[in-house]
């Protein structure tokens, strides 16, 4: 139960605690004070400081989370669009919710700042074709507001059922929407290159990586050798 890993000339043993704590998202907004724009909150690291990512920022704009199921991404999701809801006008910041599963973003449906939320996996090529549509009107009127965050909880659901439409509209989403204030926020327990696409993969920058299933699949979704 113990995990070894090194920093710099450090050897750090982590021991997991009997008597750990629940994080609250009302908590870590207290510790991090007022919250930036645009900018979702995770957690808490180690040394109990708040973990944010700001999407607008050049180094994020997408975000792929991999874990294996009860790994805690729904958990994540939830937490980010909500935190991003919370500190966000709903004129500023929109979102597309994609819950093929139905695991858990269907009670965020209410929030403003919901623009559409998607539950049956058929529908989700459909509604990323229509982003597609939306990004190129934004490329045209040359606008980056209100900024459009589009959740997807299993990425891998998604493209097994719509196909290559779908993968096709995810790489023109990832690889253009930078520029036009489109962000995708992406899950997925199967973080493979045929499961999500290598042009798709190639174009998260960021990456949040929890428990998977071998250290191939960890190669794989932290895009690291």
């Amino acid at each position: 139960t113990c995990r070894v890993t090194r920093q710099g000339g450090q050897v750090v043993l982590e021991l997991p605690r009997s008597d750990a704590p629940a994080v609250q998202l009302r908590t870590i907004e207290r510790l991090f004070g007022p919250v930036p724009r645009e900018t979702a909150l995770l957690g808490l690291d180690e040394e109990g400081r708040v973990l944010g990512l700001r999407l607008s920022s050049p180094d994020v704009a997408h975000v792929l989370v991999a874990g294996t199921t009860g790994s805690g991404k729904t958990a994540l999701l939830q937490t980010m669009v909500l935190s991003l809801a919370r500190h966000n006008p709903a004129a500023a910041l929109q979102m597309v919710l994609l819950d093929p599963q139905s695991r858990g973003l269907g009670a965020l449906a209410p929030l403003p700042h919901v623009r559409e939320l998607v539950t049956e996996p058929a529908a989700s090529g459909k509604a990323l074709a229509g982003l597609v549509t939306k990004l190129e009107e934004r490329a045209r009127r040359q606008v980056i507001y209100p900024r459009l965050v589009v959740v997807i909880d299993e990425l891998a659901d998604v493209v097994a059922t719509a196909g290559s439409e779908a993968q096709e509209a995810l790489a023109r989403l990832v690889g253009r929407g930078r520029g036009v204030g489109l962000h995708v926020v992406a899950a997925t327990q199967k973080p493979t290159v045929a499961a999500v696409g290598s042009l798709v993969q190639a174009n998260f920058p960021t990456r949040i990586v929890g428990r998977v299933a071998s250290a191939a699949d960890a190669r794989v979704a932290a895009g690291r050798g």
